[in-house]
């Protein structure tokens, strides 16, 4: 029944009159539940509108529903838009008579609930969004933020206004996404940029209330007191979600107090000015909340201040900081209050993030941190649906960056970025990655961070959780961008085509996740061999070369460390120094306890460095003994046996 014509009004009554010959034409629009969608059409012909004008819209339903992801939603929203519009007429003429228009508010009605639901409650943002949904940079949204704030007279018009301000901006930013299909970094950057200038405005508002009732912060020589907001996490990646917590951290620079006739000290004004800021953006209003914010990450998580000073913040994370926080510390970013406060926090944390050199400790750290999310994610029931911590999952991109970033950022400072995938990008560029496996994880981020999105647009909730029916993973897909099905495929192949894509983009996201992290740094149980830092360590210490190589029966240990360094060292110019000190890490204990059953193991160290030395592409050599051991075996058996034999290898390469 597609294709009805509406050329007439008359014959738009015929099939209004004719309620099973309208709902066969609805349903095979792609209508699921055709009787409520013969309701909806059915009310917006009854709102005393001219008939002409619902027939002109119904031709435009014909030609965009069977592209929608659910035409009944889109119908239903659309009804619901028209009736609360202030003018129903107008704003019916304004979609029969313009099918751009009418596409656009389909597709949105279609695609999300939650926008939806902005739409119907202001028609004009429909108007605004035509005109209005040019990208905007930070501080244009902080000044213009500022100043809706300003015309409010009490403190809950003020937390209204940033709301009402901030839901339509992710309106702005959603047209942009589904509409216009803007790529992933533009959407996620102006989401970033919409968080920052909520966060900043807060600041300035609870500044300002905190000045007016304690005064003005200074330090000891009466400098004024500076305040930074730090993001982590998403935010701080500028790579933030439709509906995600915000990580922060408050610092200021320096302990005093304040002028006002009841002083209090620095640390408590900051303390009460960084709550202030927490419950502008996260208390619930009759419009929401802004965002949920999270300041857990901070030092001492919940047991801690909410706001520290620069030297104390600095101390903690030099005396207790752990593996996890250097890693969370990646992604940091200042973000309101003093920027320059910011820049000169991350200047001093840096050397605390990027150390000369990762040990196998806190790898070990890594690993296991990375397979309790994992179980979780088991236990739950949902690895194979969790687009986030699941199989594959985007937290298994983010893991392998933040991964090579600690254990490469030391020696290679380019990596340090905080955006996931600028960060695979310079990755790449180092030789941590190959141009395949950064192929891979960017393609499969992409992909799983336009699902996410989609499953949270819907209805605004913070979930990564994909639905299990058939139906649903159906709309879905159509939501992502898979084309409805054809006239020749089943109605579900849009589903089916998007889970083969998503089975195999996850499986071979984990199968770098084990490679690079999991497999090439086997478990070695309850000890670390210190082996492992001996290689990893660019300029180790006497004291860790003697206690890493006391273990085997080197006679002459300082060159057994020479050769174990050469070894470490990638001749070949074009091939990676980081990859090859990487993967030799990972199966060096199980080299040297090879070398170390040999019957001259000093012998058979040297022998096997010239020979890796004449084969070149070493880190491709160690791969290869990672992913297969008996290689590594027979390749210590053939470099042990003999001085002559060993020399014909070093001399005829290819025969190894």
């Amino acid at each position: 029944m597609a294709g009805f014509p509406f050329e007439t009004a008359e014959r738009f009554r015929s099939l209004m009159d004719n309620p099973e010959m309208a709902r066969l034409w609805l349903a095979g629009l792609g209508v699921r539940d055709a009787e409520r969608a013969f309701r909806d059409l059915r009310d917006l012909s009854g709102r005393g509108v001219p008939l002409k004008l619902v027939a002109r819209l119904a031709g435009q339903l014909d030609a965009a529903l069977p592209r929608c992801p659910d035409p009944g939603m889109a119908l239903t929203n659309l009804e619901r838009f028209v009736a609360g519009s202030p003018d129903p007429e107008a704003t019916l003429e304004a979609l029969a008579t313009n099918a751009r228009v009418a596409e656009i508010a389909i597709q949105l009605f279609s695609t999300s609930q939650f926008f939806s639901e902005l739409m119907i409650r202001d028609p004009s943002l429909l108007d605004w969004l035509r005109g209005g949904a040019d990208r905007r940079d930070r501080e244009t949204l902080i000044i213009d933020l500022w100043n809706d704030l300003a015309k409010g007279s009490t403190e809950e018009t003020r937390r209204l206004a940033l709301r009402k301000f901030r839901l339509r901006e992710v309106l702005r930013i959603g047209y942009n996404d589904i509409i216009r299909d803007l790529p992933l970094e533009l959407i996620t950057l102006d989401l970033s940029h919409l968080a920052d200038a909520c966060v900043e405005v807060a600041y300035r508002l609870a500044r300002r209330n905190a000045e007016d009732r304690y005064g003005n912060p200074s330090g000891r020589e009466g400098h004024p007191a500076r305040f930074v907001v730090l993001a982590l996490g998403k935010l701080g990646g500028e790579e933030l979600n439709y509906s995600s917590d915000i990580d922060l951290i408050f610092v200021y620079d320096v302990e005093g107090q304040t002028d006002g006739p009841k002083p209090v000290s620095n640390a408590e004004f900051f303390a009460k000015l960084g709550g202030e800021i927490v419950r502008f953006l996260s208390d619930h209003t009759a419009l929401g909340l802004a965002y949920r914010v999270d300041m857990r990450l901070r030092p001492e998580g919940d047991q801690g201040p909410l706001a520290r000073s620069l030297p104390s913040t600095l101390g903690y994370y030099q005396t207790a900081g752990r593996t996890w926080e250097r890693q969370a510390l990646i992604k940091c970013r200042p973000i309101a209050g003093d920027i320059d406060l910011g820049r000169d926090f991350l200047q001093s944390i840096t050397p605390f993030i990027y150390r000369r050199y990762l040990g196998a400790a806190e790898i070990g750290e890594i690993k296991a941190m990375k397979r309790r999310i994992e179980q979780r994610t088991v236990s739950a029931g949902t690895a194979e649906v969790e687009v986030k911590t699941g199989h594959g999952g985007i937290r298994d991109v983010e893991f392998v960056v933040q991964f090579l970033q600690l254990l490469h950022g030391g020696e290679y400072p380019e990596v340090r970025h905080a955006n996931t995938l600028v960060a695979l990008s310079k990755l790449e560029i180092v030789g941590c990655l190959t141009a395949e496996e950064r192929g891979i994880m960017v393609d499969t981020y992409r992909f799983l961070r336009r699902v996410e999105h989609r499953l949270q647009t819907m209805f605004d909730r913070q979930t990564h959780e994909m639905p299990r029916s058939r139906e649903e993973q159906r709309t879905l897909a159509i939501r992502i961008g898979y084309p409805p099905a054809s006239l020749w495929e089943d109605r579900t192949g849009p589903a089916q085509r998007f889970l083969a894509d998503y089975r195999a983009k996850t499986e071979k996201n984990r199968a770098i996740l084990n490679h690079l992290l999991h497999d090439a740094f086997a478990d070695g149980g309850s000890t670390v061999d210190p082996v492992v830092d001996l290689v990893l360590d660019p300029s180790p210490g006497p004291a860790l070369i003697e206690a890493a190589l006391e273990p085997y029966p080197f006679r002459d240990k300082a060159t057994a460390y020479t050769n174990l360094m050469a070894l470490a060292r990638e001749d070949t110019p074009f091939l990676s120094q980081a990859r090859c000190r990487h993967f030799l890490a990972g199966i060096a204990p199980r080299l040297l306890q090879a070398v170390g059953n040999a019957p001259d193991p000093d012998m058979a160290l040297t022998n096997l460095e010239k020979v890796s030395a004449s084969l070149g592409a070493k880190a491709m050599l160690w791969e290869l003994f990672n992913f297969n051991p008996p290689t590594l075996r027979l390749y210590v058996e053939l470099c042990s046996t003999s001085q002559f034999l060993s020399e014909i290898l070093i001399n005829n390469p290819g025969m190894v």
